[in-house]
């Protein structure tokens, strides 16, 4: 810490603006910050160990419960967030003197021609059997195949976030949202994203959530018959449910909601306060398209303990060969993190993790105010109560807010990717689900 001080000291004093002096003195003031809250938590942890009670494993958990809350709240705390913030704006001056943004936008479309031939072969291992169907846009529209007839009357249309990829819900067979619904009778289609160009990043929230929401229901409709369509936003993709919602409900029947973020002042997260005192401005100009791998070191940041011992804590006890697979296959999704379009990640921090717009009916798409009262149709809300990427104020608010009487909250008691694929959740969340959207349909 002392040298930290001498170093500050010393920049305040030198005339000379440099800017890889610059970064360097912003990443070692923010690795300064960043190490005295793994020591804080780590004496919390410790004392916690002193005052410890009962049996070995009631202890360990003690000890890793105050460790990691501490953690957390040391990595919210106001002036570990300006120093981060600080470091990331030197690293994009760097970035934009490196011309790293040409560099990056002729990786991002090498990128993504390459996974035009390696995504197919991809999602198509344990997945539920689906077929691609062409819309409008940049993107296309997958139907999830079942060999009997669906059951339900009004098909319903996944729509997903752009952090991580769509098969989350369908990770393996034995845990796959989209597979428990089918069961249920339910007719499936899904956004599938893709992999971002960098000739993409112009693309706007206007663009996701109402043009390709806009096209994909209007081809559904006209598959099916049908003259309107569910929607099932998950994380981001609720956001993007909820704009066409409140813009065109005359073609939406009923409305889920899983674990998406809409009222960001109530309590954040640790990624929740850092994007928000991110310059998203910045970002986005220096690198165009936000990198996944950005995104996957600030997971890996807010608990750098928890990833280096996940491995080992999980294979301290004897696993089924089904457990491994689903361990690793967690572990591919969470890393397998797509580049973010630039304007819609601009969109969505400045208006909802900044400002907050959306809950106050304030928030703007293109020409039109998103005004939640408006929308009338039944609306499913569930939220995970453990969960620590979007936690549950942020996302209960919708039910005070929205417009319509016919509203439902199911808090679970699990985390984020829990929802999706603990076998809890599959036995009585899920069905829940198809109950009250097959009520309604």
């Amino acid at each position: 810490m002392l040298l930290a001080l001498q170093m500050k000291e010393f920049y305040k004093k030198s005339e000379v603006s440099n800017p890889y002096y610059d970064y360097w003195y912003r990443w070692f003031s923010f690795a300064t910050r960043y190490n005295s809250a793994l020591v804080g938590a780590s004496v919390k942890a410790f004392m916690s160990f002193l005052n410890a009670k009962g049996t070995a494993q009631k202890i360990e958990n003690n000890i890793r419960v105050s460790f990691d809350n501490a953690l957390r709240e040391n990595l919210k705390d106001d002036g570990l967030v300006s120093s981060m913030n600080e470091f990331v704006e030197s690293w994009l001056k760097l970035v934009s003197l490196t011309g790293h943004r040409q560099f990056a936008s002729n990786f991002y479309n090498l990128v993504s021609y390459e996974n035009k031939f390696l995504e197919p072969l991809r999602d198509n291992i344990n997945r539920t059997s689906s077929e691609l169907v062409e819309t409008k846009g940049r993107f296309n529209m997958l139907h999830y195949k079942s060999e009997d007839n669906p059951k339900q009357k009004t098909p319903l249309l996944v729509v997903y976030s752009l952090i991580n990829r769509y098969y989350i819900l369908d990770l393996l067979p034995k845990v796959s949202v989209i597979k428990n619904l089918q069961s249920q009778g339910f007719d499936i289609y899904a956004t599938d994203w893709g992999t971002p160009a960098a000739y993409d990043e112009d693309l706007s929230l206007e663009t996701y959530a109402e043009e390709y929401i806009g096209n994909a229901i209007e081809k559904i409709k006209e598959r099916t018959g049908c003259e309107k369509v569910s929607l099932f936003g998950y994380c981001w993709g609720g956001i993007f449910a909820l704009i066409y919602s409140a813009l065109h409900q005359d073609n939406v029947k009923n409305l889920i909601l899983h674990a998406t973020p809409v009222d960001i002042e109530k309590e954040k997260t640790v990624i929740e306060k850092w994007t928000s005192h991110l310059s998203a401005d910045e970002l986005v100009d220096a690198c165009g398209n936000v990198p996944g791998w950005l995104l996957n070191l600030a997971f890996i940041l807010r608990n750098p303990v928890e990833t280096m011992l996940k491995y080992t804590r999980y294979f301290s006890e004897p696993r089924t060969l089904d457990e491994i697979e689903q361990f690793f296959s967690i572990e591919t999704w969470l890393y397998d993190s797509r580049p973010i379009i630039g304007e819609v990640y601009r969109e969505i921090v400045d208006q909802v993790y900044k400002d907050n717009l959306l809950i106050k009916n304030k928030m703007r798409v293109g020409s039109e105010t998103i005004n939640l009262k408006s929308i009338t149709i039944p609306i499913l809300d569930i939220v995970g109560i453990s969960d620590d990427l979007v936690p549950p104020s942020s996302s209960k608010s919708i039910i005070d807010v929205i417009g319509s009487t016919d509203k439902k909250l199911i808090e679970f008691p699990i985390g984020h990717v829990g929802l999706c694929i603990s076998q809890p959740a599959h036995e009585k969340l899920w069905p829940e689900v198809g109950k009250w959207l097959s009520e309604r349909s």
